[in-house]
């Protein structure tokens, strides 16, 4: 039967209200062809395979690494109100995860487990929340692809088990896309934009980038409804947008104001800030090396073993495209943060790189999956090998990155059982030298415990004059036992120590665990010399005539 005229008047109106996502495939075959694995069985199982991977890094006994120390430092020593404050040795993290993570460590007890315990549990409703909102984003095999991504997604895998509110970032990031979909989709209902304005006024307390995909939402809303000339739904657009700003506002006045201006932090990112305006063709090659950059670093898509970066990046692009030509306030909200990102990049207020964009992987991931749908159905019926090939290629590059994160974590530094080894061997009258990447690591684990404060010299950075490395050491010449403690190395630093204290004495001993080892000099006798009378510089991996002990490095 025909529908009536009322019943397609209807129809029409319906549509400008809320429009589902149309899957466009090659025909009912080819719908079935991918029905094996866009089953609720497949969620289910993504799922279940991202909470495993995430509970097997969180699993592992790893020590806090130096960034960590440098934040559970601050956790530990401060009261909640104190958190409030800029944060000591140069650290900054959102107020809200940092009390909550003060919250639970005083509840849970002191651990690395419960230092990470929030990233874990953001990292973990991220992921479900991403498995329901990505079939209302996405053709229903082009969403489990994108779930499938971000279940191995190596970073976030990493820093799902880190005392780093980069995870958290992430899951946030889904979250605010979840509470907006309906609205992005034409969906209208007061609780809708209640639900929203809530979402987003709490996030920013909890995530910084938060801004930026919030930024992306509400100028997709907005200029949505300008568009249609709908001044209802632009009130109350922005209305919802007014909370978010006066709640970043206060967010900005009680803790983020000060971050902004930390001289070392912008040194540190030096040269991942947008020249504004460009000036010439290297600012805009940096504009290319940062948008292709990304998807290998933290999207996790390029992989090492497959590169496959340049790949994800086209996608991208075709997935953009192909939301634009559907619902193009999906497709402003997908690229708007990124963009938003990069100018306050170029205000030097965000730096555009590495972990701090980890909060893009979601949005990424769902570019990137509907444009290999669409290449893929494309090329499923005529050149069926290279869709294959081409989602093979993807979906290996992370799984690879993936599997090598899970059995060797990028990120190790088992200082504590090398200082539990240092006591084991320590006699009245020791000395230490703690090489100064050691040394937030070393405070944290000697919390408690401390060796004796005299006999404890904590080294200086030197990295543009090496030569003060000698200097410091020369403050114990004459000393018959004296421990250098090593970890979270930078490039050649600790063969250069080393060999200014071969220079100076003997070693005798070496205790060695993941990422970290300890040698004790004998700094009152001569040291070995070589050829000509120079001190024998030591090897590598191993010193002439030293005791090795302990694990691998």
């Amino acid at each position: 039967m025909r529908p009536s005229v009322d019943e397609n008047s209807l129809q029409n109106r319906l549509g400008t209200v809320y429009s589902p996502v149309i899957v466009t495939t090659p025909g009912a075959a080819g719908l079935s062809a991918w029905r094996w694995w866009t089953s609720s069985a497949a969620v289910i199982v993504l799922v279940i395979l991202g909470i495993g991977f995430r509970t097997y890094a969180l699993a592992g006994d790893r020590n806090l690494w130096i960034d960590e120390s440098m934040l559970a430092l601050n956790l530990v020593q401060r009261s909640p109100a104190q958190l409030l404050e800029p944060l000591d040795l140069n650290q900054g993290a959102p107020v809200g995860f940092l009390l909550l993570t003060k919250a639970v460590i005083t509840q849970l007890g002191v651990t690395e487990r419960t230092f990470r315990l929030v990233p874990f549990l953001g990292s973990i409703l991220g992921l479900m929340a991403f498995a329901w909102l990505a079939p209302r984003l996405l053709p229903r095999p082009a969403a489990i692809l994108g779930l499938g991504l971000l279940t191995v997604s190596p970073y976030l895998i990493s820093y799902s088990a880190e005392c780093k509110q980069y995870a958290t970032d992430a899951a946030l990031t889904v979250g605010l896309f979840a509470a907006a979909v309906r609205l992005l989709r034409g969906a209208v209902g007061r609780w809708h934009w209640v639900g929203l304005g809530a979402a987003g006024a709490v996030a920013v307390w909890f995530s910084h980038p938060a801004a930026f995909v919030l930024g992306g939402i509400g100028t997709a809303l907005l200029a949505e409804a300008m568009w249609n000339r709908d001044r209802r739904r632009f009130l109350a657009a922005a209305g919802t947008v007014a909370a978010w700003v006066v709640s970043f506002g206060v967010c900005y006045l009680v803790s983020l104001r000060h971050l902004g201006n930390n001289q070392f932090l912008l040194d540190y990112w030096n040269g991942h800030f947008l020249s504004l305006p460009p000036k010439g063709l290297g600012d805009l090659a940096w504009l290319l090396d940062h948008f292709f950059a990304p998807f290998g670093y933290p999207a996790g898509l390029a992989g090492t073993e497959i590169r496959s970066g340049g790949i994800a990046a086209v996608l991208f692009i075709v997935g953009v495209w192909g939301m634009w030509k559907e619902r193009w306030p999906v497709a402003v909200a997908i690229v708007l943060p990124g963009v938003l990102a990069l100018l306050a990049s170029g205000f030097h207020k965000y730096p555009f790189a590495g972990r701090l964009l980890l909060f893009l992987v979601p949005i990424m991931v769902l570019g990137v999956a509907r444009g290999a749908w669409m290449i893929g159905s494309s090329l499923r019926t005529t050149q069926p090998v290279a869709a294959v090939v081409l989602l093979g290629v993807l979906i290996a590059a992370p799984c690879l990155e993936a599997y090598s994160e899970l059995r060797r974590p990028m990120r190790v530094e088992q200082l504590n059982p090398l200082l539990a080894k240092v006591r084991q061997e320590w006699r009245p009258g020791d000395r230490m030298y703690v090489y100064y990447g050691a040394a937030p690591a070393f405070a944290f684990y000697t919390r408690n415990n401390p060796f004796p404060a005299d006999a404890v010299l904590i080294g200086r950075e030197a990295r543009e004059n090496r030569t003060e490395y000698r200097e410091q050491l020369v403050q114990m010449k004459g000393l018959s036992r004296v421990w250098l403690v090593f970890s979270h190395r930078h490039k050649h630093e600790e063969s250069d120590i080393r060999a200014h204290a071969e220079g100076l004495g003997r070693c005798e001993q070496v205790e060695q665990t993941a990422g970290a080892a300890a040698y004790l000099f004998n700094f009152a006798v001569a040291p070995e010399t070589g050829v000509g009378g120079e001190p024998i510089a030591p090897d590598r991996e191993s010193t002439r005539g030293a005791i090795i002990r302990g694990g691998d490095r």
